[in-house]
Formats: structure tokens, sequence, C-alpha cells
């Protein structure tokens, strides 16, 4: 079961006032000190839980601050020793109890032995509050300390994420109106078809590209969707497309980052396609007990020219899978024998609370 350490502190005040501290003070003797000392007794176990809160509260989050606030609470540490050596010097009143009257002295050095016990037991307690709220200071301040490190490295990675998006829908634009402005330049009968496709793409981008998750089955939707797009800028009987989806249904809840996988299939379509070579892309998509298999792989037809600088997609979608999945993914991306191939596995579930 998983402690939220959220309430971990406020829990430990708690067994501290009601349990910890009133156990200890039940080891002295409490009833005899009532009897005829309340005021004394009244005042000690206040000002140890004035101790307790004043260090827990006050002095600890301020040992962290600017030097002069240190030396606030080196001021506050000796008040407090202060106002407990006066607590300790409080005359216990001790009746006499006896079938024969002592001699002046016994009763004299009796009483002296009590003093002792009541001073050294407001010591001990007072020790014993101020370590215990020291601990448990700190560790609430290495708790938020902790925390506010934590929300500052979300808000980067969120604002890493939003980057990344942001560059996502102009590659897509460009690439997707490089292909309608090729269509409609030669008066292909297929350009009516491929504006239309194109919208439902675009609607698709507005709508979802601004989620944090989709379901695995839209994304695929959309990839098969693009390649189709992009297959009217191809000559089919030059340019194999083989696009695979397979899901075992065993996960229906699993769930992707939207726009994560396209820059892959982009890239297979752009160096992958001839117009006067032949060549093969293969493409798959791939569920299987939550775990995400995607395959990219094309014969490189029309390489990048040497002295081309490599464009954004492929190294904001490794930056992208580094944020969402960093210890749930492996990308492989390898160019062999005129080859280029991509092989993605994420495990979606590890992640989908996120």
């Amino acid at each position: 079961m998983m402690i939220n350490h959220k309430y971990l502190p406020g829990g430990i005040d708690l067994f501290f006032c009601v349990a910890l501290l009133p156990a200890m003070i039940a080891l002295l003797p409490v009833e005899r000190w009532l009897e005829n000392n309340s005021t004394f007794v009244i005042l000690l176990v206040g000002w140890l839980y004035a101790v307790y809160f004043l260090t827990r509260k006050v002095c600890v989050p301020m040992l962290f601050q600017s030097h002069r606030r240190q030396l606030v609470v080196l001021g506050i540490l000796a008040v407090t020793l202060l106002v407990t050596w006066l607590i300790t010097q409080y005359q216990l009143e001790y009746p006499f109890r006896g079938s024969h009257p002592r001699p002046e002295r016994v009763k004299k050095m009796a009483n002296l032995s009590k003093i002792r016990l009541h001073q050294q037991a407001t010591w001990f307690l007072y020790l014993v509050t101020l370590c215990f709220s020291v601990a448990v200071g700190l560790l609430t301040e290495l708790y938020r300390q902790m925390s506010v490190r934590q929300n500052i490295e979300f808000e980067k990675k969120k604002a890493e994420l939003a980057l990344y998006k942001a560059q996502i829908n102009p590659h897509f634009l460009f690439n997707t109106l490089n292909t309608l402005y090729g269509l409609m330049l030669t008066q292909s009968e297929k350009a009516e078809t491929a504006f239309m496709q194109f919208i439902h793409l675009v609607k698709y981008m507005y709508t979802r590209a601004t989620e944090d998750r989709v379901s695995v089955e839209e994304e695929a939707e959309y990839i098969r969707r693009y390649i189709e797009l992009q297959k009217n800028r191809m000559d089919e009987s030059r340019t194999h497309v083989d696009y695979v989806y397979a899901n075992d249904r065993s996960c229906p809840q699993a769930q992707i980052a939207p726009m994560l996988l396209v820059t892959f299939v982009e890239n297979a379509l752009k160096y992958g396609t001839s117009s006067h070579l032949e060549s093969e892309i293969r493409i798959s998509v791939g569920l299987k007990e939550g775990v995400l298999y995607f395959m990219a792989e094309n014969q490189v037809v029309n390489p990048r020219p040497a002295d081309k600088a490599p464009g954004i997609g492929i190294s904001n979608c490794r930056k992208r899978l580094e944020l969402l999945y960093p210890s749930a993914h492996s990308l492989e991306i390898t160019e062999t024998e005129g080859w280029y191939r991509v092989n993605l596995k994420i495990n979606l579930l590890r992640y989908k609370n996120q």
C-alpha cells in the first residue's frame, strides 16, 4: 500500500502530540505532582508543545534561508533554553508524609532529591522534544524541496513537449501541402480526393494533437490516411507501400501520445519513393498486451543530399520519447545495404496514468 508523503509530516506531528509525548510524561510521577503542583505540570506540558511546533514550523525552515535568519534561529534556541531553565527553577511543594516526624535535615534532603528529579525530567523532555521536532522539520523541508524540484522539472518537460508539438504542425503541413501543390500542377484527377483526405488529416491534427494521449486505434487510422494521401503523388507501379496494423485487443485502455509515429512514416515516404526507380516501403503498427511495436523500413532511393543538414523530425521524436517514456521505450534506427529501418517499442501500460 502506497503512503501519501504529502500527509506524512502531519501524521508524525499527530503521533508526537497524542502518543509519544504523553507516553514519556506518563513515565514521570505526574500524579503526585498534580496534587500540589498542577500549575507546574500544565506549564511544562504546554511549553513542550510550544517548543515542538516553534522548532518544527519556524526554526527548521529558517535554517535553509539567509545567514541572518540562521542567526535568528540561534536567538530563538537561546530563548527556549532560558525559558526551560526558568521552568526548572519552579519550587514544587511536597507534603511531608509519615507516621513520625523526621529530623529537619532528612526532610530537606528528601525534598532536594525530588527537586532534582523534576529538573532532570524537564531537561530530558525538552531535549527529546527539540531533537524530535528538528528531525521532523528536516524531513518536511527535504520533502518540500524535492517537491519543488519535481514541479520545476515537470514544468520544464511540459514546456519542452509543447515546443516539440508546435514544431510538428508546420512540418506536417509543409510536407502535405507540397503533395497537394504537385498534384495541382499536374492537373491530376487525384487532386480533389487528396484535398478531402488532407481535410480529414488536418481535422485530426487540430482536435487530437493538443491532447496528451489518444487511442492506438485512432493513431493507426491517422497513419493509414496519411499514407493514402501520399500515395496520390506516387507511381504505384514503381513504389510499393505495405501498411499493416494489428491489435490483439487485450488492452483497449492503452493510449499513445498523438502524432508520435507519423514522423517516421513521413521519413520513409520521403526517402523511399522515386519517379524512375522501383522501391518498397513497409510500415507496421502492432499492439500486443499493452506493448506497442512500430516498424518502418524503406529502400533509400531518394537520399538526402550530403550538403543538406538533417531535418528536425527524427530529433524531435527522440526527445519526445525521452520525455514521455523515459524508461519504457527502445528505439533502433539503422541503415544497411540500402535499407533504412526504424524499430520502436513502447510499453504503454507503464505510463497509462500519466
